[in-house]
């Protein structure tokens, strides 16, 4: 019997923890992140973990790791609420945008007052060193102000601004803006020449422009954070708390802390590591267009993310939000200023726009060397592309039909380009 009772045990053990094994884990997955690759897969799950290589990512199957190459987006499900009637905002060096209530210099801190949060989110908090601030504009809900902002910086110097709000625009006083009063009422700035230093009061400011020495190496972008503020971080950086805390570190050296990783709304790797055809300025080269074209209005060679029937683009059915549809006798040429590993796309004849009957020939080029070449009819299905482009700076796609129109435009479905 005690025998029987010692075999027993081990196996009634093993249960219990294949049991609570699987209930940790459909737990771990009950927040419902959903994840994007670039090979165009989605996995849902729950994200466990950030760093420089890529996420660590648990489904209901098993925890996996994937590299930040092959990540296009993780979302959190989450929504960006809409901006209040009135909100200040900080650009850091690093392009990182922050909206807030309020902000007030303290030391060489910025002491910010957060944005109201969602229903049981609490609010983020911020440690915003001088050094990692680009622009600090007090009525940045204002269009007028943020208008009078673009225009002042074009003109700016090289000296940090304490700018003025006047009744028709915007002035400042330029100089270095050296540190504040730990109450946060004053500021001490040294004026322009250098050889005098003044004490000028935060509260007249309408914001603050500061010429920062640029670094000679920064740390790399891992992603671009969203959350649910309307907040756009550069993050260097993500630590996830098991508390389901996330801090983030920009790229600048700026840090929030989000008490809950409900705050957040997604990760973007897509920035860096897949750029659209459609998002390029390409070097154009086309024929004349033809009478019957300008008598439909089409008077481009090419169209960004819309068809000939100035539609979505739509392929076998499928309707794709961006790609390409390009005329007849149209060459693009694009400058790779990234090393990028491939060229994806779907190409075929639109059907918005195109005749039974359309056809046109597509020929890609890489650095000169002919990548891809055929014959697209309407007819026929689209054609995935997978091209290789590692170390090619310059693709040229071409299309050429034996007649100008007849809806003969080709559609590059979801080009793009990625590491």
């Amino acid at each position: 019997m005690m025998f029987t009772r010692k075999l027993l045990r081990p196996a009634a053990a093993v249960l219990v923890a294949s049991v609570m094994t699987s209930a940790a884990l459909v737990v771990a997955t009950a927040r419902g992140d959903d994840v994007t690759t670039t090979a165009g897969k989605k996995i849902s799950g729950k994200l466990v973990g950030v760093d420089a290589k890529g996420i660590t990512f648990v489904t209901q199957q098993a925890q996996v790791d994937i590299p930040g190459r092959d990540l296009v987006v993780v979302d959190f499900g989450n929504k960006i609420l809409p901006p209040p009637a009135t909100y200040s905002e900080i650009e850091l060096t690093d392009g990182s945008l922050l909206r807030m209530n309020r902000f007030v210099i303290k030391d060489k801190t910025f002491e910010c007052e957060p944005l109201p949060s969602p229903h049981e989110v609490k609010a983020p908090t911020f440690d915003i060193p001088i050094r990692t601030v680009f622009t600090a504009i007090k009525k940045a809900h204002d269009p007028k102000i943020t208008a009078a902002w673009k225009k002042m910086l074009a003109t700016r110097g090289k000296r940090d601004l304490y700018v003025l709000e006047r009744e028709t625009d915007l002035t400042y006083v330029q100089g270095t803006i050296e540190s504040a009063s730990a109450d946060g009422r004053e500021l001490k700035f040294q004026n322009e020449s250098g050889d005098r230093t003044d004490t000028l009061l935060q509260s007249r400011a309408a914001g603050y422009v500061f010429a920062q020495p640029q670094p000679t190496q920064l740390p790399p972008t891992i992603c671009r954070v969203h959350d649910v503020y309307g907040n756009i971080l550069n993050a260097t950086a993500i630590t996830l708390g098991t508390d389901e805390s996330v801090t983030v570190v920009t790229v600048a050296g700026a840090k929030i802390h989000y008490p809950s990783i409900r705050a957040l709304v997604r990760l973007d790797y897509a920035q860096g590591n897949v750029t659209y055809l459609s998002d390029l300025d390409p070097k154009v080269e086309a024929a004349e267009l033809p009478a019957d074209e300008l008598k439909l209005n089409v008077t481009v060679p090419y169209l960004k993310d819309r068809s000939l029937a100035n539609e979505a683009i739509k392929l076998d059915n499928t309707v794709f939000p961006k790609g390409l549809c390009i005329a007849p006798d149209t060459v693009l040429t694009f400058d790779l200023t990234s090393d990028y590993s491939q060229l994806k796309a779907m190409a075929g004849i639109d059907e918005n726009g195109a005749n039974a009957t359309s056809s046109a020939k597509l020929t890609i080029e890489g650095d000169g060397q002919i990548l891809f070449s055929a014959t697209l009819n309407r007819q026929e299905r689209a054609k995935p592309i997978v091209l290789a482009i590692t170390g090619i700076k310059q693709l040229r796609v071409i299309v050429e039909a034996d007649t100008p129109f007849n809806g003969n435009y080709v559609t590059l479905a979801d080009a793009r380009v990625q590491k």
